[in-house]
């Protein structure tokens, strides 16, 4: 009797475990079914191969390069330039992630009272399965958010406006900004150039000193951060994509030349006269790109105009 009653017990112990995984189960597959409700696509972020923003007269389009399994990105229209890879990441999780607020229309056979006849903002979007798209008309009149249309359905949407201007990105918003490439770790050489003179800096032994002049000491804080400074400095706009005549920019006989160096290659930046739309910013072109672009004015302000301004203290 012992025997059947322990059988007896574990039979049930095994089936209320079994009910209890079972219910585990079933509450995790609807609230699997609920995130998945009001989403608009079903396809998984690494699937995109290509993005296309149409808003008014812009058209940016991004490109995958690469192996399918890699995640670089680049903009191959209006120009061909690098992206931010951050900016890209949230655009993609966002477009794949993307939920509708709610149903406005299941049919509807006039778009003109949603704007839909001609959207303001497009995005298509292709994966491995094929191309898609999604349509934004009008805002609604409380500003809650954007009437939306997928594809050629009469199905009109409504999208939250924090999600419509998180997918209604800029050609600037997408691009690098970044003006050096090189790692600031890695610079062993770093020449200032003005009207005033010509310093070469060099670092031997972790410590920076002028070339042909070890003797003289240098303020080695100040020099890290300049280097620093200029690594990572990241354009504030775009003035031109491509330029011949430098000249209205003060790029032709440049304010300041500055050259960093590794143990591979160099990098050099002009400097040129301020802003005539912001006096914060300064026009500069690195000298093996097309571009002239504005940096913040602070990135020079510390540019010393003779070699002395680095000299280091006698404590």
């Amino acid at each position: 009797m012992r025997y059947r009653s322990t059988i007896l017990y574990l039979v049930a112990a095994i089936l209320l475990g079994c009910l209890f995984f079972y219910d585990i189960y079933q509450d995790n597959k609807k609230e699997e079914v609920k995130k998945t409700a009001k989403q608009l696509f079903k396809f998984q972020v690494d699937e995109l191969t290509s993005i296309t923003l149409i808003s008014g007269r812009e058209t940016i389009k991004l490109q995958k390069t690469g192996a399918l399994d890699k995640k670089e990105w680049e903009i191959i229209a209006p120009i061909h330039a690098s992206t931010e890879t951050p900016r890209i990441d949230s655009l993609k999780d966002k477009l794949a992630n993307l939920k509708y607020s709610r149903i406005i229309a299941e049919s509807a056979n006039d778009l003109t009272q949603f704007g839909l006849n001609n959207p303001g903002f497009t995005i298509i979007y292709r994966v491995n399965t094929g191309p898609g798209q999604l349509s934004f008309g009008n805002q609604t009149p409380i500003e809650d958010g954007y009437y939306a249309r997928r594809g050629k359905e009469k199905k009109v949407y409504l999208i939250a406006t924090r999600d419509k201007r998180d997918l209604d990105k800029k050609l600037f918003d997408l691009r690098s900004k970044r003006l050096f490439t090189l790692s600031p770790e890695k610079i062993k050489r770093f020449i200032i150039e003005r009207e005033t003179g010509k310093w070469t800096l060099i670092k031997k032994d972790g410590r920076w000193q002028f070339e042909n002049d070890e003797a003289y000491r240098i303020k080695q804080q100040k020099v890290d951060s300049m280097i620093r400074r200029f690594v990572w400095a990241e354009a504030s706009s775009f003035e031109k994509e491509a330029v011949e005549d430098l000249e209205p920019f003060g790029l032709q006989k440049p304010k300041a030349l500055i050259t960093l160096s590794d143990d591979e290659r160099s990098e050099e930046i002009l400097i040129g006269d301020p802003s005539k739309e912001n006096n914060m910013r300064i026009y500069a072109k690195m000298k093996r790109k097309p571009q002239v672009v504005t940096i913040n004015k602070y990135l020079v302000e510390d540019i010393p105009q003779n070699r002395e301004a680095l000299k280091e203290e006698k404590k």
